[in-house]
């Protein structure tokens, strides 16, 4: 259990109507900041009813880790952005917000083909050494995390004291088991509202490179994030749906006012990452796996034959690991379990 001093629980009280990043930068840091009387804070342009309310609250206790912006495990990404939270409440492992991060969004009621590129999307960026970052709603959302279970954060648009949907919980408790991390910039107990999911559409965009939108109907709160991070400045691309499927009105929509279109899973990680990065042997070789290389080069790279790669891969099919692709590819499907 954290406790965040009044200051932090004051900042992040008025954070949905001042930013406080930009306030510390114009009062010359953090530091100085907080060395700030409810005058000096009007000096600086804050309301003063709103500076004493800052002034006045009380510490604020969490039963997860609290990252102040001066934690040492701050995510940098939200150093950068406009209207970051001041403090981020983190459950699982801090590292796993230390990666480049790529969201991946979309509709909660997706078709099966959006399911299976959001799987195979994951898998790719995990393997790559990209942390797939999402908000844990059905969907486009949840087949991300699953796919890519070994590297992902889930941002909640509510306190982490609950999980909504409840039918996440199994999905959040897998992301925690598999070294990943659930982050909110809400208080613990929280609930979800109308006015929070925009916000924590907000953070998704903060904490990741670029943004993936997979299926999004017309209405959506992808579309939201979409249009979030063309405001920040960050890469949008969206993968183009049939015509006439609702699920991809809104995504297609994308594409016609110019967002870049994600035409091949693999070429799109090979872009982002150049190679895939060293580290665990067993890492690369799946990653490779995953990015629909040959078999003779996965062999290659795992240090076996292709006879033996044969025989794994068909070992993988049996327990349910992997699940074989039109052309010869395959995906990761434990995380489906």
């Amino acid at each position: 259990m954290d406790t965040i001093s009044g200051f932090w629980a004051g900042a992040l009280a008025i954070s949905a109507r001042v930013d406080v990043h930009d306030l510390a930068a114009h009062a010359g840091g953090w530091e100085a900041l907080m060395a700030c009387t409810v005058d000096d804070f009007v000096a600086l342009g804050v309301d003063e009813k709103r500076a004493r309310r800052w002034r006045d609250t009380p510490p604020l206790q969490t039963q997860f880790r609290a990252l102040t912006a001066l934690h040492p495990h701050y995510p940098a990404a939200l150093h950068r952005g406009p209207s970051s939270p001041p403090v981020l409440f983190v459950q699982g492992a801090l590292d796993a917000l230390s990666g480049p991060g790529v969201a991946v969004v979309g509709t909660r009621r997706c078709t099966p083909y959006g399911a299976s590129v959001a799987r195979h999307l994951g898998a790719a960026l995990a393997g790559a050494g990209f942390t797939v970052v999402s908000g844990l709603a059905r969907g486009i959302d949840s087949h991300a995390h699953r796919g890519g279970i070994r590297r992902t954060v889930a941002v909640m648009g509510h306190g982490l004291a609950t999980t909504s949907p409840a039918s996440s919980a199994p999905l959040r408790a897998k992301i925690l088991d598999h070294g990943g991390a659930i982050v909110s910039a809400f208080p613990d107990a929280l609930p979800p509202a109308q006015w929070t999911f925009p916000r924590r559409n907000s953070w998704i965009v903060l904490l990741s490179e670029r943004v993936v939108v997979i299926q999004a109907p017309d209405r959506s709160g992808a579309l939201i994030t979409a249009h979030l991070a063309n405001q920040l400045g960050r890469d949008v691309h969206a993968v183009p749906g049939a015509l006439g499927v609702w699920a991809s009105r809104g995504s297609n929509r994308l594409l016609r006012d110019g967002v870049h279109p994600l035409l091949d899973v693999d070429e799109f990680v090979s872009d982002l990452s150049g190679t895939v990065p060293a580290g665990d042997a067993t890492e690369r070789w799946r990653a490779l796996l995953w990015s629909g290389a040959p078999l003779a080069e996965v062999a290659q790279e795992r240090g076996c034959s292709i006879l033996e790669m044969l025989d794994e891969v068909t070992r993988m099919e049996l327990a349910g690991e992997v699940v074989l692709l039109p052309g010869a590819r395959y995906a990761p499907t434990r995380s489906e379990h």
